[in-house]
């Protein structure tokens, strides 16, 4: 099956961005920047990703940490809503334990890092606490 000529325009797009990406990733549009990052993550051959990544010298300290933040605003994002205090005469806000600092990567010693994350409140430094919070 040969392509279309629509989804060539498409290729060559998508091929163009990529290109740019790989010379600087804040070239591109955020979105596309994210879907880069998860091919190339989704490239890696083996299963754990991430463990490939640290023997190769590719992952740093700061990087899992990136990860892990993006992760956090996802998660509020996708989960947030579950554990929003709607109920004005409840005593405790409800709980979701894939919302868990653990469940999260992070323990209770990390809330008072400074993290930011391109997918929040506009890439602003903030503790981990105070982004939680906002979250």
């Amino acid at each position: 099956m040969r392509p279309s000529f629509a989804t060539r325009l498409n290729l060559d797009l998508l091929e163009e961005n990529y290109r740019r990406w790989q010379d600087d990733p804040e070239s591109v549009d955020s979105s596309w920047s994210a879907f880069f990052e998860g091919f190339e993550l989704g490239d890696l051959h083996l299963r754990n990703g991430a463990a490939i990544a640290e023997e190769a010298g590719l992952a740093t300290v700061e990087g899992s940490l990136q990860t892990r933040v993006d992760g956090l605003v996802y998660a509020y994002r996708t989960l947030g809503h579950i554990v929003a205090r709607l109920d004005p005469l409840a005593k405790k806000r409800p709980e979701n334990p894939l919302l868990s600092l653990r469940e999260l990567g992070f323990s209770e010693k990390d809330l008072d890092l400074q993290v930011s994350s391109k997918f929040f409140f506009d890439n602003r430094q903030m503790s981990l606490r105070e982004m939680i919070a906002r979250l």
